[in-house]
């Protein structure tokens, strides 16, 4: 796998969830394998989770761990032959290049700034590493996904169900401020690979992207969707 940036990166989910439990109960059983090998973490923004996650993941693979938080680099200019003389010190093109020469894989988390959608989508950060990076890249959540957090998801229901198809409910909650739909999205993408008993729930006109939630079904009352639920 070259990159690692939606769920369905992951061609059998089902065989990378029995993987996974397999590293739970024996954490350190390839410990060699990323010997001499050095995972670079660019945070863009804030993380807790999912750096601690990956960075210990990664220690038990063996890896070397290098991490950059936001501010540590230079503002990134991310439109192709712009004239560099405002804000931005460096180009992704050459942040990325460089960045290359001390990885072996590269974790990107760049939030959307939530003020312009079809910008937010583009997801210039994570694309302009995919594009200009020499070594493969790994998505730690973006505008249109959580890929990592996803996978966790389902190997929580896959540890915790009593039976082998559960209802699972995806439902709205309120949050103090603005989130993208990162990681609903990429729960979606995942459950509709695992063919899983998925409805979603939230108020009308907080939809999400029509193309992800396909066929699966949508109930605006939350009371009736969370009805026999096995997993929310």
């Amino acid at each position: 796998m070259k990159k690692f940036i939606q769920i369905n990166d992951i061609s059998n989910i089902r065989k990378a969830i029995d993987e996974a439990l397999s590293l739970k109960k024996e954490p350190l059983q390839f410990s060699e394998l990323g010997k001499s090998k050095r995972l670079v973490l660019l945070f863009f923004h804030t993380s807790l989770r999912t750096r601690l996650s990956t960075e210990n993941a990664a220690s038990n693979l063996g890896m070397q761990v290098s991490v950059l938080n936001p501010g540590d680099g230079w503002s990134l200019e991310l439109q192709e032959g712009a004239v560099m003389n405002l804000d931005c010190q460096e180009h992704i093109k050459e942040a990325a290049r460089v960045v290359s020469q001390y990885a072996d894989i590269i974790g990107v988390r760049a939030f959307p700034k939530l003020k312009d959608k079809k910008a937010d989508q583009l997801d210039s950060i994570l694309n302009g590493f995919v594009k200009y990076a020499s070594v493969p890249v790994i998505n730690l959540e973006c505008c249109n996904g959580h890929p990592l957090q996803a996978l966790t998801d389902a190997i929580t229901i896959e540890e915790e169900k009593k039976i082998s198809r559960p209802k699972i409910v995806l439902s709205w909650a309120p949050h103090p401020k603005a989130l993208p739909h990162a990681v609903p999205e990429s729960f979606i993408r995942c459950m509709r690979q695992l063919d899983a008993d998925l409805t979603i729930t939230h108020p009308k006109g907080l939809e999400l992207d029509p193309e992800t939630v396909g066929d699966v079904p949508i109930c605006y009352n939350q009371t009736e969707a969370l009805k026999d639920a096995d997993f929310v």
